[in-house]
């Protein structure tokens, strides 16, 4: 081989691996993007997740609290449950 093919085939090799290079950093750079987008989307879901356990302890507390208040009325407090399931007095 002389100089000439050996200079043709190493700017076709490098030219080959300029592009392999350029595809391998444009997916990098698209995986962070989208890894980006994925924390922000968790993050927003956290802050969800937190604020209905806080309603869930909430309603935990005043449910312990009601069914408390009926313990201490007794079985027999005047109420009586209607045909379509509500609650009144007698």
């Amino acid at each position: 081989m002389d100089g000439g093919w050996a200079l043709i085939l190493s700017a076709v090799v490098t030219a080959v691996g300029g592009i392999i290079v350029t595809v391998i950093a444009q997916f990098r750079k698209e995986n962070k993007s989208d890894h980006d987008n994925v924390m922000a989307v968790l993050r927003i879901m956290h802050k969800g997740i937190g604020r209905v356990e806080t309603k869930v302890d909430k309603v935990d507390a005043r449910v312990s609290d009601h069914l408390m208040s009926h313990s201490f009325e007794g079985l027999n407090n005047g109420r009586t449950i209607n045909k379509d399931r509500t609650e009144g007095n007698s």
